[in-house]
This record gives C-alpha cells, sequence and structure tokens, in this order.
C-alpha cells in the first residue's frame, strides 16, 4: 500500500490536504487545520489522551504556547482536528499535531507526529486512515520524504493500524515504538 494512499481510500471526500469530511460517520466529521477556537477543546481531547496513556503533566494553561506555536510566524506545531461540525459546542472528536525535524548528519528534514488521538466513539470509522492521509498530503506538500512517530508499545491496536499504512517500526524500547513511513 502506498504511504499516500489513506487520503484517497474513499473514506475522504475532499482531495485538500488541509480538510477531509468522511460521510460514512453518522454525521459528517471534518478533519481540519487547528483554529484558535478550538484551543479549549484541544486541551480537552488533551487530557483524555494523557489520561489513555497513564501520563501525568502539569495542570497549566497552555493556550499561550499554542498560540505561539500553532498561530507563529513561523508556525513550530503543525495541528490538525477532527470537527464533527453541527450547532452543539464540544464538536471535535479528535487531533493530531506534527512538527519539522531534521538528521544531524544529513540536514534531510522530515514530519515527526506528536500526538494522533480519537476519541473511543471515533474510532474504527476511517477518521484515522484519513488523518493520516491529510498528514501525508501535507508532508508531501513542504516535500519531505518521511513521517516518523513514537507509540506506547502496548499499543496493539495502533501498531496494527499502523502496519496496514505501510509503516514500519525503527526502534522498539520496553515502553515506546519508533515508527516511520515512507513517502516515496
Amino acid at each position: 500500500m502506498r504511504a499516500g494512499s489513506p487520503a484517497t481510500s474513499g473514506n475522504c471526500a475532499s482531495k485538500s490536504p488541509d480538510v477531509c469530511r468522511n460521510e460514512k460517520q453518522e454525521n459528517t466529521v471534518e478533519i481540519r487545520v487547528v483554529r484558535p477556537g478550538d484551543l479549549s477543546q484541544l486541551r480537552k481531547l488533551c487530557d483524555e489522551h494523557i489520561a489513555l496513556e497513564g501520563v501525568t503533566i502539569a495542570d497549566q494553561d497552555l493556550s499561550p504556547y499554542w498560540n505561539s506555536a500553532f498561530f507563529g510566524t513561523p508556525a513550530q506545531l503543525f495541528g490538525w482536528v477532527c470537527d464533527e461540525g453541527g450547532s452543539r459546542h464540544e464538536t471535535l472528536r479528535g487531533y493530531m499535531t506534527a512538527s519539522i525535524r531534521l538528521w544531524t548528519w544529513s540536514a534531510n528534514p522530515h514530519l515527526y507526529l506528536d500526538c494522533i488521538y480519537l476519541q473511543p466513539k471515533t474510532r474504527r470509522s476511517g477518521m484515522g486512515r484519513a488523518m493520516f492521509g491529510v498528514l501525508t498530503e501535507f508532508a508531501r506538500g513542504k516535500g519531505y520524504e518521511e513521517i516518523q512517530w513514537r507509540t506506547l508499545s502496548s499499543n496493539k491496536a495502533g501498531i496494527a493500524f499502523y502496519h496496514s499504512l505501510g509503516a514500519v517500526p525503527v526502534t522498539d524500547t520496553m515502553r515506546w515504538s519508533e515508527w516511520s513511513l515512507r513517502l516515496d
């Protein structure tokens, strides 16, 4: 399977690298770039993600950091959310964030996926695959040849999903596995 095929697998009704709509959901879910108005809901999603991974972090207001990282010039962090839309206030169902990293020895840039999280009720709907489609199109648009990330070694469902995308483990330690998805 080609690394970029998630975006065109039929789960995404849009070919835009910034927006993807999954019509197969009960409600239409759109994958779009993080906006300033999303930050309070993004924090709630991050808290869910943190709890799922069994991590403890300081309870602090991340808005100043996020405003600078997401919306500064140049952006240091790129983010997307799964937005169910509608008239309800709590419409975000997932998120992913990534940053640009450079290899010291080759100076080749790659995209590093920092976080990807979907609420349990949104999983197994094609949204994870669609999110990776958006991510690979973003990376290709920047000229990158690789996306890397880490996952908990105990995340068996995630590992199976990453294999289904064509990703391969790079390293495996007691707690974390490092993964790579070549974009060639």
